[in-house]
């Protein structure tokens, strides 16, 4: 489905003028508002082809995978922490906020090669006390792990989503800030201020600035830090 380059997501960090056509990703892990759909990412972001036809021709010759799988839908929705590689680049690119909120795709660390952060954002119980854990991409899985809660991040190995470590949120971690007016910074958390009526937790952070705790989203304890690339444009401002 076509949808108005002047309709696409205000999160996409694309020129308005170049193309008249943009794509509506298809309904999957990210929604609508918060992906980059495959087409503009390849075309607009790391301009793979000027055309559609080109972009298509990529994806059908199996060469473009996201957090190790292939890809062929031009409409396939990447969204924030996805790691998407290209055969013919040499390197991975993640998908970051920038601080103006914008969708940028970033160079990946070679030390993240075959990793990525998830954020646990539901947990329950299935079959015989087994836990299922869902993610902020919309991925699932079930673990016999029940030290695991909601919040806490986990570092997994992509695609076979393996748990390698379970980063928990607390004093002095490394968290990447998803929404708000701080959204794109790094900032280190100093401490977690908990509300015992409906108003969200808040998080107070050593750079001098609180977010709620839903914008929190932890890259690194004492033990174990992901590198996460500082954003910066890929395209131009459109």
């Amino acid at each position: 489905m076509k949808t108005k380059i002047m309709m696409a997501s205000r999160k996409l960090k694309i020129p308005r003028k170049t193309n008249f056509w943009s794509v509506t990703p298809t309904p999957a892990t990210h929604n609508k508002e918060d992906s980059i759909p495959m087409l503009i990412l390849l075309r607009d972001y790391l301009k793979l082809g000027d055309k559609e036809r080109e972009i298509t021709r990529i994806l059908n010759n199996n060469m473009v995978k996201v957090d190790g799988k292939i890809v062929k839908d031009r409409r396939f929705p990447l969204g924030f922490m996805d790691v998407l590689s290209v055969e013919t680049l040499e390197n991975e690119y993640i998908i970051l906020y920038d601080r103006k909120g914008k969708l940028v795709a970033m160079p990946n660390s070679p030390n993240n090669a075959g990793l990525k952060l998830f954020k646990v954002v539901k947990k329950s119980i299935v079959g015989t006390g087994k836990i299922q854990l869902g993610f902020r991409d919309g991925k699932t899985i079930v673990t016999d792990r029940k030290d695991i809660n909601t919040s806490d991040v986990l570092l997994m190995k992509i695609p076979g989503l393996e748990i390698v470590n379970v980063l928990k949120m607390g004093e002095g971690d490394k968290a990447f800030i998803t929404g708000g007016s701080h959204i794109g910074e790094l900032a280190t958390i100093k401490n977690i201020e908990v509300k015992k009526s409906s108003v969200k937790n808040m998080v107070h952070l050593n750079e001098g600035f609180s977010t709620i705790k839903d914008y929190i989203y932890v890259i690194g304890t004492p033990k174990y830090t992901f590198k996460i690339p500082e954003t910066e444009a890929v395209v131009d401002d459109e």
